[in-house]
């Protein structure tokens, strides 16, 4: 699961506190509760291809609300990935390329 993860957006790998208390390490590399601090929407933590498989069994509802957070098009062109197929998610992604477009 680590290897589905990436920092981002962080020179200097540090330690940071999240809101629920818990402490979140990334100066020893990607930590082992990286996919729930991913869908909590951790800023400096993004998607590697093949990451898709790590949603699978996630719902629709949990998919959109992650494409509506991601920070990173990379994260987006994952996540669609989760579920092809759905009209909701394709949607949704094309909102958020559309938002990233505007911002160049």
């Amino acid at each position: 699961m680590k290897n589905s993860f990436e920092i981002v957006n962080l020179p200097i790998p540090c330690a940071f506190q999240l809101q629920d208390g818990s402490r979140f390490d990334l100066r020893t590399g990607i930590p082992n509760n990286a996919y729930q601090v991913f869908k909590n929407g951790f800023e400096h933590l993004g998607l590697k291809p093949g990451a898709e498989k790590l949603f699978k069994k996630e719902s629709e509802s949990t998919i959109v609300k992650l494409i509506r957070k991601a920070k990173r098009i990379e994260d987006v062109e994952i996540l669609v990935l989760v579920k092809p197929d759905n009209v909701v998610i394709q949607e949704e992604a094309k909102k958020k390329f559309e938002q990233f477009n505007r911002l160049k």
